[in-house]
């Protein structure tokens, strides 16, 4: 997985229904982005509520700080070929933005994807 997934899936979460990611806007060359169908409804609800509690008093709570309204977060680290610090990153979203980062040997993804995720999410109302 890559940011761009990772914030398509948030952005799934926020809405229920899938976001295909892309770079270069379709409307450049006329493709057609792939759909899906979107999740159960109370799937959808679960999913929202528990990146919710992520970003309100979970893991992602220090860097969601100061943020108003809808939001919710996710945090990760992955440990890349035995390197002492892990790579980081953090998705989150606030109200129908979405955003995604990776930090390489950045360690909990709170701390170094975060904030840069959260400094997104101010900029983009």
């Amino acid at each position: 997985m890559n940011p761009l997934t990772v914030a398509s899936v948030t952005a799934t979460a926020i809405t229920g229904s899938f976001r295909q990611p892309y770079v270069v806007s379709p409307d450049l060359d006329g493709r057609q982005p792939a759909r899906a169908k979107g999740l159960p409804a109370g799937t959808a609800a679960q999913l929202k509520q528990m990146v919710r509690l992520t970003a309100t008093q979970g893991t992602g709570q220090k860097a969601m700080a100061g943020l108003d309204g809808d939001i919710g977060a996710k945090t990760g680290s992955a440990e890349v070929d035995g390197n002492a610090t892990s790579d980081s990153w953090f998705t989150g979203f606030r109200g129908d933005v979405a955003a995604a980062a990776m930090a390489q040997q950045g360690g909990h993804g709170g701390d170094a994807a975060g904030p840069i995720v959260a400094a997104v999410l101010r900029a983009g109302g």
